[in-house]
């Protein structure tokens, strides 16, 4: 009997990971320890250069590493905002510390204490001052060129992610095989890959770290790469459910349409009857500008397959986007005699089980759901139909839990991230691609500006007359925050105590629940709240005619795509409508381009120019900034080659459980 493999165990294996940890990790598609060795990190933090004291007064701007004696400490209170001060001091010099909204910093350090900080040095009240930085310990950190910050999950921080990837490494490592030969990795100048996690979650040097990373996305690249190319190879033949819809049927259809479909909508539809009238399972990707209309043809997909006689899932990655979806098609939907249902992570135990009884035995057509979609106790009666919403939001291997539910399952894939041309014929070579870029008639062009400091009394003028004009505004936080410090929390408390409380104030996040949040979303759509605070859960999905402005604070930390999907919220009442967009100075030249460019599909060029793959590659590791486009796009055609050119290698990675050595221990 073959010993279980420590790479493909759940995290919960790991120190500091029970159950709700678990549950949280798998729900950011870290199922395994595989995935956490896997994991890319955001970045890589350097320590800056070690210097002293008084070097480091001369040193406004720079990341530098520097070791005193805790001087004077100071805690400071001002209503809900805070600072924990001190002063580094050795050798005669002495350089000031702060921590802004930190007050548990001043439990950290004490008088007399010899400490070693890292961070930059900024400019306080009285001078040169290091602001915000981290503490090291040199001796647990020697042999390490920085550290790797990683993008985190709900309540396991960038420091904890890091901890359990390293756990992950120590544990695994040595059980990886390494699948691709050696004169593949040398010519491509990577190492193998269980020297590459090591150095990937505790980089010795920079080179080391970027050679890791390189080995890392090729492995993330193989698996999706191989399905491409074994389907690609594969015959015409299949089993699919086949879905006829005729010319009296498709007349049919549009006519319960809320709108009459735009030229590129129609074009999508001919492909859709097309794809579903085959035995040949359909594979298709539907990308398409903001508010161009895609939901509309999920839900024509939708009733054709219920007037077949079979089942659709409808899946979306967040519970938000599920409910508004459920919520915008249910009428259509029933009104053509199609039953459907929603089925979230939130719903209580009786009212699950009713519904999947329901599921199995039939009488639910459409199904609307999140990642509960997955869960092995959803069994449907004859699926036939998955559409799927923001697929790059899920992994490939979670969309196939999805599709092996059914008899080689038609699959229609739709994104508003618009793909580049060379990723999509790279990472989907075996799909079809039908592309919309058409918006509704009526529909005007967002005017986008950048608001700084200097713009307040003007844009709180336009908020005021949009407002009282009974339009709606959002103001977008990337993070969710809390009263006492920087996101969605703290503006919502400034905006009902200013100017504009008196039009009614909302706040939306992920961390609400479900009746709660539609509550919320309710009273703004009903116009009894006008300005709804929310982080970026409300970028896709919600859908308020009345939508006139939106603003988008902190709007450097978000991508190109990422703003221009927040800013297709507004003005779709067909009026005049506004996107305010505030960042650091650091962000203008990115931000500019955002006032000058309306194109999605250009944005998103831009956007892998600029960060790399990311979200656009549709892999589960976000987290994977690139810093260079032509490095990574050498990797696509590296993955592609190496399949191409080892037929054993294609097996390998098209298999559900990548190599590892484990799979042959006794």
């Amino acid at each position: 009997m073959s010993a279980p493999d420590p790479a493909f165990e759940s995290p919960a294996v790991l120190a500091g990971v029970g159950p709700v940890r678990a549950e949280r990790l798998a729900q950011a598609g870290l199922e395994t320890v595989r995935d956490l060795m896997l994991l890319l990190p955001r970045r890589l933090e350097t320590p800056g250069e070690q210097v002293s004291v008084a070097e480091a007064l001369e040193r406004v701007g720079s990341r530098v590493r520097v070791r005193g004696t805790v001087a004077r400490p100071r805690f400071s209170r001002f209503g809900r905002r805070s600072t924990v001060r001190f002063s580094l001091e050795a050798e005669g010099a002495a350089l000031d510390v702060l921590f802004f909204n930190q007050p548990w910093q001043r439990d950290h350090f004490s008088a007399g204490e010899e400490v070693t900080l890292s961070g930059d040095v900024g400019t306080g009240r009285r001078g040169p001052a290091l602001v915000s930085p981290r503490r090291v310990d040199p001796s647990a950190e020697s042999g390490r060129a920085g550290r790797p910050v990683y993008a985190g999950a709900e309540g396991i921080g960038s420091d904890l992610m890091g901890r359990l990837c390293r756990q992950a490494v120590e544990r695994a490592a040595a059980r990886l095989e390494e699948a691709l030969p050696a004169a593949a990795l040398a010519r491509l100048a990577l190492p193998s890959l269980p020297e590459a996690v090591g150095a990937l979650h505790a980089p010795p040097s920079v080179p080391d770290y970027e050679a890791a990373r390189r080995r890392v996305v090729l492995e993330s690249l193989l698996p999706i790469q191989a399905r491409v190319l074994a389907r690609a190879a594969g015959s015409e033949a299949g089993d699919a459910f086949v879905i006829g819809v005729d010319e009296a049927a498709d007349a049919e259809l549009r006519a319960r349409l809320p709108f009459v479909l735009t030229a590129g909508q129609g074009r999508v539809v001919a492909d859709l009857r097309a794809d579903l009238a085959r035995a040949t399972p359909m594979r298709r990707l539907l990308q398409g500008e903001v508010a161009s209309g895609k939901t509309i043809l999920g839900a024509y997909a939708c009733m054709a397959a219920a007037a077949a006689g079979a089942q659709a899932a409808f899946l979306a990655p967040t519970e938000l986007l599920a409910e508004q979806h459920f919520a915008g098609l249910r009428e259509l939907l029933e009104s053509a005699g199609v039953r459907t249902d929603l089925l979230c992570g939130s719903l209580r135990a009786r009212r699950r089980r009713e519904l999947l009884e329901r599921l199995a035995a039939g009488t639910i057509d459409v199904l609307f759901g999140t990642h509960a979609l997955f869960s092995p106790d959803v069994r449907y009666a004859r699926l036939a139909l998955a559409v799927i919403d923001e697929q790059h939001r899920f992994g490939v291997a979670q969309r196939a839990r999805l599709m092996d539910k059914g008899r080689d399952v038609h699959v229609l894939l739709m994104t508003a991230t618009p793909i580049p041309r060379t990723l999509a014929l790279t990472l989907y070579g075996d799909l079809s691609i039908s592309t919309l870029r058409e918006l509704p008639a009526g529909r005007q062009r967002v005017r986008t500006r950048r608001w700084g400091k200097a713009d307040g009394p003007r844009a709180e003028r336009l908020l005021t007359q949009r407002l009282e004009a009974g339009e709606r505004v959002f103001w977008v936080s990337p993070r969710i925050g809390d009263r006492d410090s920087p996101g969605a929390e703290r503006a919502f408390e400034r905006l009902k105590r200013s100017s504009l409380g008196r039009f009614g104030v909302e706040l939306v996040h992920g961390r609400l629940g479900a009746s709660e949040r539609a509550r919320r979303l309710e009273r703004f759509k009903a116009g009894r709240s006008r300005l709804l605070v929310a982080t970026t859960v409300i970028e896709v999905g919600v859908d308020v005619p009345e939508a006139a402005v939106m603003v988008v604070e902190d709007a450097d930390r978000l991508g190109l795509a990422q703003l221009h999907q927040l800013r297709g919220r507004v003005g779709r009442g067909g009026g005049e409508a506004w996107c305010l967009l505030r960042g650091s100075d650091a962000a203008s030249e990115r931000l500019e381009l955002l006032e000058r460019c309306h194109d999605g599909f250009e944005l998103a060029e831009e956007d892998l120019r600029r960060r790399g793959m990311g979200e656009l590659s549709g892999l589960r590791q976000s987290g994977a900034v690139m810093e260079g486009l032509g490095a990574d796009l050498d990797l696509l055609t590296a993955a592609r080659d190496l399949l191409s050119d080892e037929p054993a290698l294609l097996g390998a990675y098209a298999s559900p459980r990548p190599p590892t050595a484990a799979a042959h221990a006794p």
